[in-house]
C-alpha cells in the first residue's frame, strides 16, 4: 500500500488559523500605577547604564539621544511593528550596541509580573500589558531624554 492509499491516522495538533492563542481580554488593574511605572523605569534605566558601561571599551558613548532611538523602537514593537534593527545608528558598532540594548529591554514586559487576586487564596500572575509598557517608555523618555 502506498502513502496515497493509506488512511491518515495522524490528525493535526492545531486547526489552520488557530496556532496563535488570542490575548486575554482582562483589564490589568494596577493599584499604584505611577509608583509601578517609576519602579519599572528605574529597572530599565539600570539596564541602560549597564549597556552604557559595556559600550565604552568599544569606543561608543551612549547618551540620551541613543536611549531615545531605542525607546522609539520599543514603542514601535509594542504597537505590533518590528522595532529591530533600531534605526538611527551612526555606524556598525554603534548599531550593534543599540540593538543589544533593544534586545534586552524588549524582554522586560514579560519579566515584570503583576498579581491579580482570583479567589480568597489564589493569585494570577500576568505579564505587563502593552499599554502600560508604552506608558513606562513615555515616562523613561520624559525623565532621561530631555
Amino acid at each position: 500500500m502506498n502513502s496515497e492509499q493509506s488512511p491518515k491516522t495522524v490528525r493535526p495538533l492545531f486547526e489552520m488559523g488557530s496556532e496563535i492563542p488570542s490575548n486575554p481580554e482582562v483589564e490589568q488593574e494596577i493599584q499604584d500605577r505611577q509608583g509601578e511605572a517609576k519602579r519599572v523605569v528605574k529597572r530599565l534605566y539600570a539596564i541602560f547604564e549597564d549597556h552604557k558601561e559595556a559600550a565604552l571599551p568599544l569606543k561608543i558613548k551612549l547618551g540620551s539621544s541613543d536611549l531615545r532611538l531605542v525607546i522609539n523602537a520599543l514603542r514601535d514593537h509594542a504597537r505590533g511593528g518590528e522595532g529591530s534593527p533600531v534605526p538611527g545608528s551612526r555606524e556598525e558598532i554603534h548599531g550593534y550596541c543599540l540593538n543589544r540594548l533593544f534586545d534586552e529591554l524588549v524582554e522586560e514586559p514579560s519579566n515584570i509580573l503583576f498579581t491579580t487576586k482570583t479567589g480568597p487564596d489564589t493569585m494570577r500572575y500576568d505579564a505587563m500589558n502593552p499599554e502600560f509598557w508604552i506608558e513606562c517608555l513615555d515616562l523613561m523618555e520624559a525623565t532621561f531624554c530631555s
